[in-house]
């Protein structure tokens, strides 16, 4: 009888552990980075956004004591040109990922409030429609100057 019930609280255990791996934070975020800018420049950055629920999430806002401002930017083409446009917000459907990147969707640090070199680290936070806020690092990374 006690074997009996030291297996019942041990497979109860389990599965109480199972499940709460399930409920964790729908939304991962990866390889991080802010590409150095020129001097007086706004900086770009990168990161990688999972979305490992079952519901679309929404990058509202990102913000960061680097900068008096940052704001998500798109690149489209247009007219037979790149144009670089601010966007309210990023989808990031369920069950995938959005690679915020040069070229494409990213990150502008506008009106830095001190230079960024190669090897700092900046401290983002990203804030998400459903209330959810992640605070990243991004290390500061050498990585040209053609379009973001």
């Amino acid at each position: 009888m006690v074997q009996l019930c030291a297996y019942a609280f041990f497979v109860a255990l389990f599965s109480a552990g199972c499940a709460e791996q399930e409920i964790g934070d729908p939304i991962a975020v990866r390889d991080a980075w802010i590409r150095e800018p020129p001097p007086r420049s706004p900086a770009a950055g990168y990161l990688v956004i999972e979305n490992r629920g079952g519901d679309s999430v929404e990058l509202i806002a990102a913000e960061t004591q680097a900068a008096e401002r940052t704001e998500i930017h798109i690149m489209e083409h247009s007219n037979g040109r790149m144009t670089m446009r601010k966007a309210d917000s990023v989808s990031v459907p369920a069950g995938e990922e959005i690679e915020l990147e040069s070229g494409g969707t990213h990150l502008m640090l506008m009106q830095l409030r001190q230079p960024l070199k190669a090897g700092d680290e900046v401290e983002l936070q990203l804030s998400f429609a459903d209330g959810t806020q992640l605070k990243i690092m991004a290390p500061v990374r050498k990585g040209g100057y053609a379009s973001n």
